[in-house]
């Protein structure tokens, strides 16, 4: 099962519909199923094969978009699958707030470890290998399993907020930290629970369970896709 953008098209196989919809609607770490409201249960136990296209025109402005990836906004995406969903399964829905359970990113009681968590500078030499992350942060992937660190350049503890995020884990900046900084995370494990799966001791901070504010889907009519 896949689900990504690439190329010239969107490609969600062998998926549920619903996977879909939360990727239409929300922000790609509020993949759970208590963030659909009133969905039949076909929504969730069948699987299918969504593909869409985009257009030669759009390519330029789609290719911007997918190279930055999951952890920035998509509008192009998401707009592609929720006219899709409301022309194949004549969706509509409306956003309500929530609560979900979560994770604040804070200040530690000693404060930053300013020789870890280092501000950016204009003339910093960032790696060409590095991928663009929200808010304009930098960040080189982990290369190997040997050494799990990511590398972080000219980011912001709001990006670093939302690259923890995942997995249903939602994660919020706290640390009332301003401009960006460049630094390094160890991955720990992964659980999938952002306290214990990244060394953010190392940096000063610290991640403590927080209620987070959300939206949810509510749905007002679906109907299954009309086949090809």
């Amino acid at each position: 099962m896949q689900i990504l953008p690439w190329g010239d098209e969107y490609r969600a196989i062998g998926l549920p519909l619903a996977r879909t919809l939360l990727f239409a609607y929300l922000p790609w770490h509020s993949f759970s199923r208590d963030r659909i409201v009133g969905a039949p249960g076909w929504l969730w136990d069948d699987e299918f094969d969504f593909v869409g296209k985009v257009g030669e025109s759009d390519l330029p402005a789609w290719h911007s978009f997918v190279s930055r990836g999951f952890h920035v906004p998509n509008p192009m995406l998401q707009t592609m699958l929720r006219n899709a969903l409301i022309e194949r399964c004549k969706l509509a829905i409306h956003l309500v707030p929530a609560e979900a359970d979560g994770f604040a990113l804070v200040v530690a009681a000693h404060g930053p470890n300013v020789k870890k968590l280092v501000k950016a500078k204009a003339d910093d030499v960032i790696p060409d290998n590095a991928m663009m992350i929200t808010f304009g942060g930098r960040m080189v992937p982990i290369a190997s399993p040997d050494n799990p660190v990511l590398h972080f350049y000219a980011t912001s503890m709001a990006a670093l907020a939302e690259s923890l995020s995942g997995g249903g884990a939602i994660v919020v900046d706290r640390t009332g930290l301003a401009g960006k900084y460049r630094f390094d995370l160890t991955r720990l494990g992964s659980e999938g629970v952002p306290a214990s799966d990244w060394d953010v001791a190392r940096l000063g901070l610290k991640l403590i369970p927080a209620k987070i504010p959300t939206e949810n889907i509510v749905i007002d009519h679906i109907e299954r896709p009309t086949p090809d």
